[in-house]
């Protein structure tokens, strides 16, 4: 193969690609804008809502409001909860006259004082998060005065409220500093670098093939002093270009928004905001090492769709039809990419590193937690380098295949 024809083929499909200024904006530039405004807006969005709940006047349906003592009125006050007389609780709060009911027995007090246990019932919509945020503040002011009641009854007796809690449970992390700070949902990193290496690939891929056949432009091009092989590598590195942007955008989109998080959002916003920041992986630390191993790793997760693509889409009559073809390689990253969260209980084992494009976002997720093993790095370098040679052997047969070339 002649390098020079390799670079000449893969520069006319750069070229190509580059003059569809809308699918370099939404599969470029698309993902260097979008993950910072995802990871920013659900701490902004989730933290708003629940610290505005809990600013909000919660009205709540009281059966035998009579019966509520007075320190359990003060409670609910300071927890922004209005009480009023309803005859049917469970009907006031189906119908949203109030959003959460409490249900008293007549004897409340007097079962108190007698050192009797009284049973309350709390009556919300289970399945909304609005109701359960209303239900949490009047469950929080009848937790704390239940703890009133048990310190009265425990000074009474002249005992310390100590006693009823002899084992103080001391939680001690133990992960490390990376896996700490990349959060619980660390998963969305590979998932987002995939799928927009799928995205960047795929639109110079169906272009260099379905769309040539399309335009009548292939023939042309076989006719010319090329060989097959030469064609294919030179659209194969044209497409993981492509691809291998894409990635890179995901990655530094994922960076940019993790510092901004960590250096903006995360300091104006306190409470269940700072723990969903913490949750998308607003503190993520990432060493100069793990970001060119991520990098490496990502080209070649490109460059082995890039391979699976050419060899796809090659089969295509057209350029959409080409499209209803590579639309399901999608599952083959979402599937795995959304199983990671999952993969401490799957205990896969070493084997899985061995699995092309699932070992990929398995090595990028070590990676992100700081727990890389060099030797399933290896593993899945050596293994996505093998698929790659195989996807493009089977593109280049079928650039050999008339039937597959001229196919209308």
């Amino acid at each position: 193969m002649r390098p020079g024809i390799i670079r000449r083929i893969a520069a006319k499909e750069i070229l190509s690609t580059l003059r569809d200024r809308r699918a370099i904006i939404s599969n470029l530039v698309l993902p260097l804008v979008l993950l910072p405004v995802i990871m920013m807006g659900m701490p902004l969005l989730l933290g708003g809502l629940f610290n505005r709940e809990a600013a909000s006047q919660t009205d709540l349906a009281v059966e035998n409001l009579a019966a509520m003592p007075a320190q359990l009125v003060q409670l609910l006050d300071r927890a922004n909860v209005s009480p009023f007389e309803a005859g049917d609780v469970i009907a006031a709060v189906r119908d949203d006259e109030a959003q959460v009911g409490l249900v008293l027995p007549e004897d409340f007090e007097a079962l108190l004082s007698e050192g009797e246990a009284a049973a309350v019932q709390v009556v919300s919509k289970m399945g909304s998060l609005s109701a359960e945020l209303n239900a949490s503040k009047v469950q929080g002011a009848i937790d704390g005065y239940r703890q009133q009641i048990v310190g009265e009854r425990l000074a009474a007796v002249g005992l310390d409220p100590s006693v009823l809690n002899p084992i103080i449970i001391q939680p001690v992390d133990a992960s490390t500093d990376a896996e700490r700070s990349s959060g619980q949902l660390s998963w969305i990193i590979p998932f987002f670098i995939a799928i927009w290496a799928l995205a960047g690939g795929q639109m110079t891929a169906v272009d260099a093939t379905a769309g040539e056949k399309e335009r009548g432009t292939l023939e042309s091009l076989l006719v010319s002093p090329v060989s097959r092989a030469e064609v294919v590598v030179g659209k194969f590195f044209a497409t993981t270009l492509f691809s291998i942007i894409a990635a890179a955008m995901a990655i530094v989109g994922y960076v940019v928004g993790s510092m901004i998080m960590s250096n903006v959002v995360g300091s104006r916003i306190g409470g269940d905001g700072a723990e969903i920041v913490a949750l998308m992986g607003g503190s993520l630390q990432v060493t100069p090492q793990s970001i060119v191993l991520l990098l490496v790793s990502a080209l070649l997760l490109a460059g082995t769709i890039s391979s699976l693509l050419l060899a796809i889409s090659m089969f295509a009559r057209s350029f959409k039809e080409a499209q209803t073809y590579v639309a399901p390689l999608s599952f083959l990253l979402v599937i795995p990419a959304v199983a990671l969260q999952f993969k401490d209980l799957l205990d896969l084992g070493t084997w899985i590193y061995a699995v092309p494009l699932v070992n990929a976002l398995m090595v990028m997720d070590d990676l992100v937690r700081g727990s890389i093993d060099f030797a399933n790095l290896l593993v899945t370098w050596l293994s996505l380098l093998a698929t790659i040679a195989v996807f493009l052997g089977l593109a280049f047969l079928n650039f050999r295949k008339e039937n597959v070339l001229f196919r209308t």
